[in-house]
């Protein structure tokens, strides 16, 4: 079955699968050690910090804060909503992220997520200028991804330490949440209904034509974003747990948070030999699979595999997770189905639609099996397990049926441009 983005309990993060003999990464031993790293200019504390939750007070680089409630948590550490308290923005809603870092590697991963968070909203970056249907990518950085408040971090012992990052607070809910409840906000609004119906188009393609502009309007905001933020790093984690989704008088507006697990896209290509395998492995594209199974020291043998794991990631998982909105926000009715071919349905449409659906399904399927015995690994803390499971994938060529999959998702996706009827399903397919 699918884990739909779940953790495993304690600090092992399923998301990262580190082999269990491997060092701390060269970027991080290139760096200076963690009593000399002060997450470039936020205040360093060696004093207890209060422990957080509702109604605690606090101050943090010079930003009086009120925790609210709590957003989410992970292995990596918590989220809370707080507000700000005196000042300018008083009265104003900000994420605070406390994470416990155990070791200089997961230090180094706060430092970068800070530098990232500082990055976003940079000099000659505007969110005054004008609505347009498609941002600069600058522009929709700023408009899609948190941006730096404030941060600090604290030693709390030897190799210890707590970091807390205050960042703007983003609108909306995760889309893995929307997707499980199936809520009626992503769907079309009225009006637009209204108007396709008068036009004498069926319900059945309402619901398609609502789930394709609910995909393509998050490929259309967060592409851009993250083709600015590629200058700085890639993210290895998107998914629809850290994609949210904001819906206004049926207008969707997406963005995306925690950055946790991002690597500095300049060191990327000397560093993925001994970096950790970032994400979920339901959005994993074949090299990463392969990067499982053999080990990226392997990749130099086959160039479009390295191409795809040292550009590629995050394009790939976003990809997935738009399709997997469609697939889940539409599906073909009982009366659709059983209809005798008199009625208004675009049956071309239809059927390259089904042949979709099948290749997804077959996808989705085999993923969460490949996944599964992963996820398990880590969540027991099974070292062994995982090597042997590493060395099965191996001997059973995993990364060829995620390609073959893959393979028959796009040919399906082709075929589907050349039938479509509908603007943003055609549009959807061919982006």
């Amino acid at each position: 079955s699918s884990l739909r983005g779940s953790k495993a309990p304690g600090r092992r993060d399923p998301r990262i699968c580190r082999p269990p003999s491997e060092s701390v990464t060269r970027a991080a031993r290139a760096r200076p050690p963690p009593s000399e790293t002060n997450l470039g200019g936020g205040a360093m504390s060696q004093s207890h910090a209060p422990q957080l939750g509702p109604g605690a007070e606090l101050r943090i680089g010079g930003v009086d804060l009120r925790i609210v409630g709590l957003l989410g948590e992970g292995s990596f550490g918590a989220v809370w909503c707080a507000k700000i308290l005196r000042g300018p923005s008083a009265g104003g809603e900000v994420a605070l992220k406390e994470i416990l870092c155990r070791s200089e590697t997961e230090l180094m991963r706060a430092v970068m997520e800070r530098k990232l968070l500082k990055f976003v909203t940079g000099p000659g970056v505007d969110l005054e200028e004008s609505e347009v249907s498609r941002d600069s990518p600058a522009l929709a950085a700023a408009k899609r991804f948190p941006s730096l408040v404030a941060s600090e971090v604290e030693a709390l012992g030897p190799d210890f330490w707590q970091v807390r990052l205050i960042m703007t607070k983003l609108a909306g809910k995760p889309l893995e949440s929307v997707l499980d409840a199936c809520l009626e906000e992503l769907q079309m609004p009225d009006p637009q209904r209204s108007q396709l119906a008068q036009s004498g188009v069926k319900a059945e393609t309402c619901r398609l034509a609502a789930a394709s502009t609910c995909a393509l309007t998050m490929l259309q905001q967060l592409a851009p974003a993250l083709y600015h933020l590629s200058s700085q790093a890639h993210h290895r984690d998107i998914t629809p747990r850290n994609v949210l989704v904001d819906t206004r008088g049926g207008a969707h507006s997406w963005g995306l948070v925690d950055f946790g697990l991002a690597v500095d896209s300049s060191l990327w290509r000397t560093d993925l030999l001994t970096h950790d395998i970032g994400g979920d492995g339901h959005y994993w594209p074949t090299s990463s699979w392969f990067v499982l199974a053999y080990g990226a020291h392997h990749l130099e043998s086959y160039p479009a595999l390295l191409h795809e794991y040292e550009h590629c990631l995050d394009l790939h998982a976003l990809g997935v997770t738009a399709l997997r909105t469609l697939m889940e926000l539409w599906a073909p009715s009982h009366q659709t189905m059983d209809a005798d071919g008199n009625g208004d349905t675009d049956w071309a449409q239809l059927s390259k639609m089904m042949r979709l659906r099948i290749a997804w399904s077959r996808f989705w399927e085999d993923i969460a099996h490949f996944w599964q015995p992963i996820f398990d690994a880590f969540s027991c803390g099974g070292a062994e397990a995982l090597e042997r499971l590493k060395s099965s994938y191996a001997h059973a060529g995993i990364h060829h049926m995620v390609s073959a999959n893959l393979c028959a998702l796009r040919a399906a996706l082709r075929q589907l441009v050349e039938a479509a009827s509908l603007p943003a399903l055609r549009s959807l397919c061919e982006t």
